[in-house]
């Protein structure tokens, strides 16, 4: 009877953490193996990725473009290149291992290290959520959606710089958020600066998550700065930590601050980088030249020939196709839950209405909360217009429309849809809405790929 008791205490004080292991394993298991019985060309861009990579372990510095390389449409030369050189020395790490690794093998070890990037999101995931949420079972719901957020555990299985950058600012904003809720200003301002300022080099889309970061960390600075200041600086660990953010800054500036100065432009274009006929063999200039409208459609002319005018595009189009790309796996091979769409609207546009609610409610939010709400909100926002833009130049095909490209603040997405749940003030909203997402995200998360594994999924898997 004793042991029974003291079984039943063990649970009830550590269910919490045995939960969250197994969340932990579902992920890896489900990654793991898409690692390595995937297809090769079926991650998004993966081949591009892997060539970048294999060029990288060539040098330990920045290589040249090659015929190899600018054939993908993708360039060296004062781009985003922190993946590929990260990449190159776990290449070099398993050429010193095993010399004579071969090309499968080589892709493997890859996909196994972007596994790691993307657990390495899933714990930040989780600290964020501990740091915002003060209740263990309810701190468990954002790794829940994250785990089963297919294209998010079908990516993390591929080589893509996405999994590194999506790391990264899951990363810096678990020390954004500790600035507003702990009492080192300082230090915790310092790391999330330098893991967003590895973000940027690896991918440019994280400058808008920068700058949204840097706005609200600026008005918190001057609305507070009779409790930041003065500042502590004359210690060893703000020492270290402002000369790595210095050699960041100094780098991204030598990155995205000449490209601003030479091409007033964040990406040079290809010809002030290359020759014309190296530029012409790219494939996406090649898709410009069959399909693209030279110049762009504008709004009106978009809607007089019967496509959706911007509020349409953004509250019904939009959303849709990116609930289905992000609960699909969409690379070079796609699959859609047309069947589910559906539930995942009436989910996404309640838990905005319950989030209105609450606010008018309560009429009281965090400054922690409220800015995690206005980065996730500011850099949805220049996605959406990001991908408006693309629609109006390639009338309205979904060129470049994927779901990945919110992950960098998915994990700020589903804290806030977590808090937004547990406040809702009516128990009875609360639960149905906690039994219907728990039921809608894992109708559609791992399972799908044990569902099709020998069906609709076959041709994807060795």
């Amino acid at each position: 009877m004793t042991e029974i008791i003291h079984l039943k205490v063990f649970f009830k004080i550590h269910a919490p953490k045995i939960l969250l292991f197994t969340f932990l394993a579902i992920f890896l298991a489900t990654s793991g193996f898409l690692s390595v019985n995937l297809q090769t060309g079926i991650i998004p861009d993966e081949p591009a990725h892997f060539t970048f990579s294999k060029h990288f372990a060539s040098t330990w510095g920045i290589p040249p473009d090659t015929y190899e390389t600018y054939s993908w449409g993708w360039y060296i030369e004062q781009n985003p290149f922190l993946y590929y050189w990260v990449n190159g020395r776990i290449i070099n790490t398993l050429q010193l291992l095993k010399p004579s690794a071969n090309d499968w093998e080589t892709l493997v070890t890859l996909r196994l290290a972007n596994v790691i990037f993307a657990l390495g999101s899933f714990l930040f995931c989780f600290l964020l959520s501990r740091e915002l949420i003060h209740d263990p079972w309810w701190q468990l719901l954002p790794i829940f959606l994250l785990t089963n957020t297919l294209m998010f555990v079908f990516l993390a299985s591929g080589v893509n710089y996405d999994n590194l950058a999506n790391l990264l600012s899951m990363a810096g904003l678990y020390f954004f958020v500790r600035v507003f809720t702990r009492q080192d200003f300082l230090i915790n301002s310092l790391v999330w600066m330098i893991f967003i300022g590895l973000g940027t080099l690896v991918k440019y889309t994280i400058l808008p998550l920068a700058l949204a970061m840097s706005l609200s960390w600026l008005v918190y600075t001057i609305l507070q700065k009779s409790k930041v200041f003065p500042l502590c600086i004359w210690n060893v660990k703000f020492i270290v930590l402002a000369f790595i953010l210095l050699c960041l800054i100094v780098s991204n500036f030598a990155l995205y601050g000449i490209n601003l100065i030479r091409h007033q432009s964040l990406k040079p274009p290809c010809r002030e980088i290359l020759l014309e006929a190296q530029c012409k063999i790219s494939p996406y200039e090649k898709r410009d030249q069959r399909i693209a409208n030279h110049p762009k459609m504008t709004i009106e002319e978009s809607i007089q020939q019967g496509y959706p005018s911007p509020i349409k595009y953004a509250f019904v189009d939009w959303v849709k196709n990116m609930l289905l790309r992000s609960f699909g796996m969409i690379g070079h091979k796609s699959y859609f839950p047309l069947q589910m769409i559906t539930l995942y609207q009436i989910l996404f546009y309640g838990m905005l209405g319950l989030g209105i609610f609450n606010f008018i409610y309560r009429r009281r939010i965090s400054f922690a909360s409220a800015s995690l709400l206005w980065v996730a909100a500011f850099y949805a926002l220049v996605l959406l217009i990001q991908n408006y833009n693309s629609e109006l130049v390639y009338n309205f095909t979904h060129i470049a429309f994927q779901g990945r490209y919110i992950f960098p603040v998915i994990g700020a997405i589903y804290v806030l849809f977590t808090k937004v749940l547990r406040n809702t003030p009516f128990w009875i909203l609360r639960i149905f809405f906690l039994i219907a997402t728990i039921c809608v995200y894992l109708a559609s998360g791992p399972v799908i790929i044990l569902q099709g594994y020998h069906s609709f999924l076959l041709d994807w898997f060795y």
